[in-house]
């Protein structure tokens, strides 16, 4: 089966999970584990879609900020920047891989995260964006989706019909089309089906998109 949110349990065996005095979280990782999704990354098929790692609240699904992020080995230590969407950039290194030092994220007081990996744009969408935008994202998507699940995940994995557009501080509203039609935006988020456009329509965004991720297909490919 196939997803286009992945859950720490499933894809992560081995990392750990602490609780710190001051009720933040703390994670575990080993590199190796993120490395193996990560390059992915740099596979053909996919040149506007990425895998990406964040953190979300486990109550709303809400981002979780990450106070703190780095990795050691033995002496050695590096400390990532953490840009303003939170999103876990971790340097995609097959030395590292071999190395095998252990990630460490610290993620903000107060709040129950769950470790998220994710399939998105690279960059966001925003002002006008043509059915021919969309249409040259869902097979990327999709091919992304199938080097992650493995070798046989496009025999029966569902496929990709369109795009979820994910909001920042814009959690209800509207989209529009040039050709008039309306798509609701709940939540922060809209559900975009490629069939619902025609090939000359585009859609007006309200403001730029805060991640762009598949919206899948519920039955399975022929």
């Amino acid at each position: 089966m196939r997803f286009s949110q992945f859950t720490l349990p499933a894809l992560l065996s081995g990392v750990a999970l602490f609780s710190l005095p001051t009720m933040a979280q703390q994670y575990q990782f080993n590199y190796s584990k993120l490395y193996s999704q990560m390059k992915n990354n740099v596979k053909e098929g996919h040149p506007e879609v990425k895998v990406a790692f964040f953190f979300q609240d486990q109550s709303n699904g809400s981002i979780c900020k990450i106070d703190k992020a780095w990795m050691e080995k033995d002496k050695h230590y590096e400390e990532f920047v953490i840009p303003s969407s939170q999103e876990l950039i971790v340097p995609l290194d097959n030395n590292l891989r071999q190395v095998g030092p252990i990630v460490y994220v610290d993620t903000e007081k107060g709040k129950t995260c769950d470790f998220s990996m994710v399939v998105m744009t690279k960059h966001p969408l925003s002002g006008h964006v043509s059915y021919q935008k969309i249409a040259a994202l869902l097979p990327q998507m999709d091919k992304m989706l199938d080097d992650l699940g493995g070798m046989f995940s496009s025999w029966f994995s569902p496929e990709v019909i369109g795009l979820t557009l994910e909001f920042s501080d814009l959690q209800d509203g509207e989209i529009l089309s040039a050709a008039g039609s309306v798509f609701p935006i709940k939540q922060g988020k809209a559900q975009i089906k490629l069939e619902d456009l025609s090939s000359q329509d585009s859609l007006i965004l309200p403001k730029e998109t805060f991640r762009v991720l598949p919206l899948l297909n519920k039955s399975s490919k022929s």
